[in-house]
Formats: structure tokens, C-alpha cells, sequence
């Protein structure tokens, strides 16, 4: 498999190699999380890959990161979909996880029915809504914000109080001025208030600042004892889910309607309309680790704790050569 593994360019059936490697590793216990997190595998879901003696992946949907984690930890699941952050603290804290793949960048929208804004810099005296506190949305904008010179505690308010469904509301409604959404969150509000929208790229100013094209949101991790005893499945796991993110951003209103059959947390309506600002992608951990490591710098400098206190070294890093 090449290091960098371009996703629309995976052909959406598996090879029978891979169908192969995964009859060797019957039983392997995948995760998605509900939400446009685990959108992406919804594929899988559908068609899982089969091996000789049957299904051998056995798919499950998880309502949060927190539970994703548990399992991860305990070794019931043996891959799943993390916050990179929480990928890399998991790693620093000596469990036995490698991230295999970046499934997911960055899908952050600032919004508001106002002008546009040149930059962060524009907002001081004003109050942000920053729905996921201690998450990439507020590491990243409060990265952004220092960059720009802004004083966190006295020229801006940042208001954490409302989760993302409830700040989507409340941005739609103008009960608030500005709030960073991801997907689809960002797209249930512009749905319910077509005066909203972006008003300006986080993702350009994230560029100006790091030089990387975009910040990492969703990491694809695998066990290490997996990686290290069934290398073969592992890559056949990986050429299956870059497929069903193929095919997803190929065919958004079939992946809705699948989303919804597979109860993953949305209505076909909102997935299929958000899959196209969702930024999913493919990026094989060696050609994701720059990226990786600047969105960890922000974590790092604002808050240590969050991923353990440093960077993670070469073996947090999946190799499938």
C-alpha cells in the first residue's frame, strides 16, 4: 500500500487479497461513532467484507468518544475512530494503540449572518460561541487567537455553554451572534437560517499559521497487538474503510440514507447535505504526521495535559510497509 493512499482513487469493491487477510482474522471488532465521525465506515456497515467462514469484521456504533475510549482501552474493540488529541494521550499513557490513518480534517465553519472578517483579530470585544470546549475546535481557534495577538481573558469571550446541537439553534435563531460548528452541525444551521454563513477560513488561517494544508479532526486507530500479530488484516481494514470513503463522498444520498438505516446518529436529509463540507479523507499516518503534529502543538502549548504532556514518538505512528 503507498504511504499516502488518496482516497477517490480507491476503487469501492475489496480485493480478494484483502477478503483473504481478514478470513485469517475473523472476529476483529471495529467502532465507528455515531455522528459525522462514522459516516465514513457507514460502507462497512452495509456490505461488511466477508471471509471464507463469514462476516469477519464485526461493526459496532459508539455515542461517544468517551466510550469509544473505554473500550479501546480494555481491548473489547480492536480499531476505531478517535479526536486526534485523545488518540495521542492514550498513546502517552502507555495503552497500546498506533494511529493507522487521518478519516476525517478539518470541517470547522465560523458563522454568522454579519460581513465578513479578514481575520481572528477583528473580534476583540466580541463573544464567540466555541461549542466542544477542551476539544480541536476551541485548541485550534484559541491557537488562532494568540497567533493574532489577542489577549484570551480580556479581549475576547469565549462562551462554552452550549453544546453543538443547542448552538446551532441558537445561532439560527440570532440569540447568538458567532459560533465555530463542525459538520453537520454547520449545516443544520445554515438549513434553519439561510442568512448564516461562513464568515471567514479558519482552515486558511490555520495554513498562514502552521503551512499545513489543514488540521487533522478524525484519527482511525488499530491496536498495537493487532497491527503487530495480523499485519495483513490490518491493511485489508484500512483498504476497506478508505474505499467506503470513496464511495461516501462519491454518493452522499445513499451514504445519508445509509447513516440513518444504520441508526449512526443522523437523518439521511442532514448527512447526505453535510458529506460534501465534511472534509473526509485518507491520509496513512506517515504522510499524516506533520499535520498530525502541528494541530498537537496547539494542544500542547494551551493545555499538556490533553495529550499527555508531548508530542507522540515514531511508534504512535502505524507503518504498513
Amino acid at each position: 500500500m503507498r504511504n499516502h493512499l488518496c482516497f477517490m482513487s480507491v476503487a469501492a469493491a475489496i480485493a480478494m487479497s484483502s477478503l483473504t487477510a481478514f478470513a485469517e482474522a475473523p472476529g476483529i471488532t471495529v467502532a465507528a461513532l455515531k455522528g459525522p465521525s462514522g459516516i465514513g465506515m457507514v460502507r462497512l456497515f452495509e456490505s461488511p467484507p466477508q471471509g471464507a467462514e463469514g462476516t469477519s469484521l464485526v461493526l459496532v456504533a459508539v455515542a461517544s468518544a468517551d466510550l469509544m475510549t473505554a473500550k479501546l482501552v480494555s481491548g473489547e474493540y480492536e480499531a476505531g475512530v478517535l479526536p486526534v488529541n485523545v488518540a495521542a494521550k492514550l498513546y502517552n499513557s502507555g495503552i497500546g494503540i498506533k494511529l493507522a490513518a487521518i478519516v476525517g480534517n478539518g470541517m470547522l465553519s465560523f458563522l454568522g449572518s454579519g460581513d465578513p472578517l479578514a481575520s481572528v483579530a477583528e473580534l476583540k470585544g466580541r463573544q464567540v460561541n466555541v461549542a466542544g470546549q477542551g476539544a480541536t475546535p476551541d485548541y485550534l481557534f484559541r491557537k488562532l487567537l494568540k497567533a493574532a495577538g489577542m489577549d484570551l481573558e480580556k479581549d475576547i469571550r469565549l462562551d462554552y455553554s452550549l453544546p453543538y446541537a443547542e448552538a446551532a439553534i441558537a445561532l439560527a435563531s440570532g440569540k447568538i451572534e458567532y459560533a465555530i460548528l463542525p459538520e453537520p452541525f454547520a449545516t443544520m444551521a445554515k438549513m434553519q437560517n439561510p442568512k448564516l454563513h461562513p464568515l471567514m477560513d479558519l482552515s486558511s488561517q490555520w495554513t498562514k499559521l502552521t503551512g499545513q494544508a489543514s488540521y487533522p479532526m478524525t484519527a482511525f486507530v488499530v491496536s498495537a497487538k493487532l497491527a503487530a500479530e495480523k499485519p495483513q488484516a490490518v491493511k485489508a481494514l484500512m483498504e476497506a474503510y478508505a474505499a467506503s470513503i470513496a464511495w461516501v463522498v462519491a454518493n452522499p444520498g445513499a451514504a445519508g440514507a445509509l447513516v440513518e438505516k444504520h441508526d449512526l446518529g443522523l437523518k439521511a436529509a442532514i448527512a447526505a447535505k453535510a458529506i460534501p463540507s465534511s472534509a473526509y479523507a485518507f491520509v496513512e499516518a506517515g504522510a499524516a504526521r506533520p499535520a498530525v503534529e502541528a494541530l498537537l502543538g496547539a494542544f500542547l502549548e494551551l493545555a499538556p495535559a490533553s495529550v499527555g504532556g508531548k508530542l507522540p514518538g515514531d511508534g504512535f505512528y502505524l507503518s504498513t510497509r
